[in-house]
């Protein structure tokens, strides 16, 4: 036991957490829960306001909230996917620690709980950094003009007990990733070493998936009852969107799957065979590399049909036979504000979602690397294959999820809306910019790959 302790300062030593991965956790989980704190707070302003005594603004009361709850669920999806990859890059990154500690004699309890502490400590580091950068940019988002006025400082501020809420969120979201990763390793020296996973078909992803569509009719049911109340028409609306997330999350996983099979047996140069390999591998890593990107088409096609609402709002209010009160018109240029926001916050989430776990997947691959390097593949072929296992697959669930997207937004928006011009462009815009951000962060990363691959090995 004592003989296991001394090896405590391996794993929790300084140089561990101060190690790039470890200050990439932190980056991770610091715009995270700056992000999501900002989302949250202007969430929380919208219920904070009370109704207008006019009954005729008393439906515009409701829009505003429903609108604030849905740009909040549509970010809390992706957000917790750039927690968990960050948390999944350092737990990766500390296997042969943990197997210096198994050697040791230590107990599946000792392994265990450093397995949590070491990416959790970094990550609290983040989300502390992160509250203070909620604070100091709620500054400037105070400034944006919400039904004529600018928002206010004062009413970004959250009550402490609900940003304790969201701190304590991220941190379990951190410590269940590490504790789902250790637990698909047999944590023992040669398990520790090896990563000793079993290779299955994701059954029960199949199931869940089936029985989620299912419910999706339901809750759509829901949304058109008349005689229920406001607020359970409004939390069944936000979770008929949060479950479009859900099928797009599931429904990912297996699409990367059948496309590295169609891929594989279609490879005609080694650079295409590297890259279906790699993807065939692990589908489910590199699907969380490019879901950042399919979250964000799914939410472009409910934005989208936002911006065509609004500039068919606006065409009313031009018209001077159709009679817009102030109020309506301040909603739908408050819609494209709105728009503007959620889509920037989904667009910073992709970057940092993609170099995180680009940074994950190169450290987590090093022996393949090497060895490929060792082989005689050049640094230059394997960063092409790694470019091509990552980009091809984007293309494609990035379409998947703004199709799904516009599937589920059609019996609630209508036709007319959802096949406005403005619409498809929100949708494209996104995708290309997500692509050239996912594009850029593995040019980033090409330099690790470089040191990875060539580290300690020389060629035959």
């Amino acid at each position: 036991m004592s003989t296991s302790l001394t090896a405590v300062p391996l794993v929790l030593g300084r140089r561990s957490l101060t190690s790039a991965s470890s200050v990439l956790v932190a980056a991770a989980f610091f715009a995270c829960a700056t992000l999501f704190l900002t989302v949250a707070a202007g969430t929380w302003m919208f219920f904070q306001i009370p109704p207008s005594p006019d009954p005729a603004d008393e439906g515009l009361d409701i829009m505003y909230k429903t609108l604030a709850a849905l740009a909040t669920a549509l970010l809390i999806i992706p957000a917790s996917t750039l927690a968990s990859a960050s948390a999944t890059l350092s737990a990766r990154r500390q296997d042969e620690r943990l197997s210096t500690m198994s050697l040791l004699g230590a107990r599946r309890s000792q392994i265990t709980a450093l397995a949590v502490a070491e990416p959790l400590i970094p990550a609290l580091a983040g989300i502390v950094l992160g509250v203070l950068g909620y604070l100091g940019l709620a500054l400037p988002v105070s400034f944006i003009h919400f039904m004529g006025e600018p928002i206010g400082y004062q009413n970004m501020l959250m009550p402490a007990w609900l940003i304790l809420v969201v701190v304590v969120f991220l941190a379990l979201v951190c410590a269940g990733s590490a504790l789902l990763g250790l637990r698909k390793v047999a944590v023992s020296p040669l398990g520790v070493r090896t990563k000793s996973l079993e290779r299955k078909f994701p059954v029960a992803k199949v199931i869940v998936t089936v029985l989620v569509i299912c419910l999706l009719p339901v809750v759509y049911a829901l949304t058109q009852i008349g005689g229920l109340g406001v607020g359970i028409v409004l939390g069944a609306m936000v979770g008929f969107f949060a479950l479009g997330l859900v099928v797009v999350d599931l429904l990912g996983g297996l699409l990367v799957r059948w496309f590295a099979h169609l891929s594989g047996r279609r490879a005609a140069t080694p650079e295409r065979l590297i890259a279906a390999r790699l993807v065939s591998d692990e589908p489910k890593r590199f699907w969380r590399r490019v879901s950042g990107l399919a979250m964000a088409s799914f939410t472009a096609a409910v934005c989208g049909s936002g911006v065509a609402l609004m500039q068919l709002g606006l065409d009313a209010a031009e018209d001077s036979e159709v009679g817009v009160s102030e109020a309506e018109t301040h909603l739908f240029h408050d819609m494209f504000t709105g728009v503007l926001l959620v889509m920037g916050i989904a667009i910073v989430l992709i970057g940092v979602s993609a170099v995180i776990n680009q940074v994950a997947d190169i450290y987590d691959r090093a022996d393949t690397f090497s060895d490929l390097y060792a082989a005689g593949a050049d640094p230059r072929l394997l960063h092409r294959a790694l470019v091509r296992a990552v980009m091809a697959p984007a293309i494609w669930v990035s379409l998947l999820a703004g199709g799904l997207g516009l599937l589920l937004v059609l019996p609630l928006a209508g036709a007319a809306l959802v096949f406005k011009p403005v619409t498809f462009l929100t949708i494209l815009l996104t995708v290309v910019v997500g692509i050239g951000i996912i594009r850029g962060g593995l040019q980033l990363t090409k330099p690790i790959l470089h040191s990875v691959a060539t580290a300690g090995r020389s060629r035959d």
